[in-house]
């Protein structure tokens, strides 16, 4: 739904990662934060204190029965996503939402058909890897032929968290996949790099660093991805890896190849180049809120895309959930496109 009105009335559901939704929203001027929900209480009553024109509940029905509302942040626990992305449907609410879209291939085909027949509801992901100052440059430098025919990628997710999956919220919900929870935004990255389409992919995981723990799925799952132009690229989704929080991409062009490693990425120009110059990774502060504010100016604005587009989202989802399938198969599964 394309909106006219001066400003947005926003609401936001969950104050993990979404408490830097709502910090966003309340700093905006195009936007109204009216309502925040979060099961937690004692998380409501701090947030109080900052946003004192701001109304807090632990129901998020009170968000979706609220006509005032334009858009709705849901940043809950995965196992919600679905819920609360087709409660914002029915109530004829644009939503933005924290990855994973859902969880299962029958959520995401429910999701589609229920778009395909809402049309004006206008939605966006915070994929923020793709707004990265090295990933735009690569972008740019593929897009000018700078790095030649893109024959293979290798993309890392290194978690380094694994608290948070033996004694969080991650490990006691019914499911949870570390390639839709972690490894969707390389996979999102890869494909808006490329600009290509994953035909099939084929897959195997372990937990055999938390096999001892209460966590009862893979922390680790690699993928093989073959496109249909002949492209092909790995993706490891390592939760249990024991480093710091960090991504490593491994761009292989005919030309040049870009490689990032933990906090240094570097270019080699030709195959005798065996002292690339080093830069230092950059991801930007301001960078956590341009996905979400680039979405609200498409909101203002038809003719402004936002950053994460509609079809982007349900594409990267495709090709994890293939991803999913693969792992409980062993065999190539086709990956299964939505095209709204």
């Amino acid at each position: 739904m394309r909106l006219v009105k001066k400003r947005i009335n926003s609401a936001v559901i969950g104050l993990g990662v979404g408490e830097l939704h709502a910090k966003n929203l309340h700093r905006d001027r195009r936007t109204n934060l009216i309502l925040v929900c979060d099961k937690n209480p004692k998380k409501n009553i701090l947030l109080k204190k900052k946003y004192t024109n701001c109304k807090f509940t632990k129901n998020p029905n009170t968000i979706f029965n609220n006509p005032l509302i334009d858009l709705v942040c849901i940043a809950s626990y995965d196992n919600y996503h679905y819920k609360h992305i087709m409660n914002s449907i029915n109530s004829k609410k644009n939503f933005f939402i924290e990855k994973p879209f859902c969880l299962t291939e029958t959520e995401l085909k429910k999701i589609f058909f229920k778009l395909k027949k809402n049309k004006n509801i206008q939605f966006s992901s915070n994929l923020v890897l793709r707004n990265s100052p090295q990933f735009l440059e690569l972008k740019k430098n593929i897009l000018k032929n700078i790095m030649g025919k893109i024959y293979h990628i290798e993309g890392n997710y290194n978690y380094g968290r694994m608290t948070k999956i033996t004694n969080g919220w991650r490990g006691k919900i019914p499911f949870y996949s570390v390639t839709l929870g972690g490894g969707l935004h390389l996979i999102d990255l890869i494909l808006w790099l490329t600009g290509q389409r994953v035909e099939k992919v084929i897959s195997i995981g372990n937990k055999l660093s938390t096999f001892k723990t209460k966590f009862k799925y893979n922390d680790n799952v690699v993928a093989l991805l073959k496109f249909t132009n002949g492209m092909t690229a790995k993706v490891n989704s390592n939760f249990s890896c024991v480093t710091p929080h960090h991504h490593s991409l491994e761009v292989f062009g005919t030309h040049k190849t870009f490689i990032q490693k933990y906090k240094k990425f570097y270019y080699f120009k030709n195959r005798s180049d065996s002292n690339p110059s080093e830069k230092l990774v950059n991801y930007p502060k301001k960078m956590k809120g341009a996905i979400l504010s680039s979405f609200i100016n498409s909101l203002y604005n038809c003719k402004m895309e936002p950053i994460v587009k509609k079809q982007e989202i349900l594409n990267a989802m495709s090709v994890s959930l293939a991803i999913e399938r693969s792992i409980s198969s062993r065999i190539w599964e086709k990956v299964n496109y939505y095209n709204l």
